[in-house]
């Protein structure tokens, strides 16, 4: 269970560090996902994370495990960005800004 967490949580470290760097190193939309799979493997790597040692099944090799962790984290990466484009999606929604600009301009609404 503690892997799973590690996991998770690295992942969300890799879409906080790929969030800045698609900010300032703009990139097609196409390549996202790709630089946080990369960025993904890339912290496995660095950490030598193996979830599946830390799960107890069996690999081939060592670094099998630590490249496949790094697909995961990468992935994990991929599914925090949705999500928290969903939460803004919602914030948006519910805090709705055209609304609250016609609350103070005094503008009536039409439809």
């Amino acid at each position: 269970m503690y892997g799973f967490a590690v996991i998770v949580l690295m992942g969300l470290g890799v879409y906080a560090v790929g969030s800045i760097v698609n900010r300032y190193v703009q990139v097609a939309r196409e390549f996202v996902a790709a630089s946080h799979v990369v960025l993904g493997l890339c912290a496995a790597w660095l950490a030598r994370t193996d979830l599946f040692t830390m799960w107890a099944v069996p690999v081939r090799r060592s670094w099998i495990g630590v490249t496949m962790t790094g697909l995961a984290v990468g992935g994990f990466a991929i599914v925090w960005r949705e999500m928290v484009g969903f939460m803004a999606g919602l914030e948006r929604k519910f805090h709705d800004e055209a609304e609250s600009i016609e609350r103070s301009e005094g503008i009536r609404r039409v439809a």
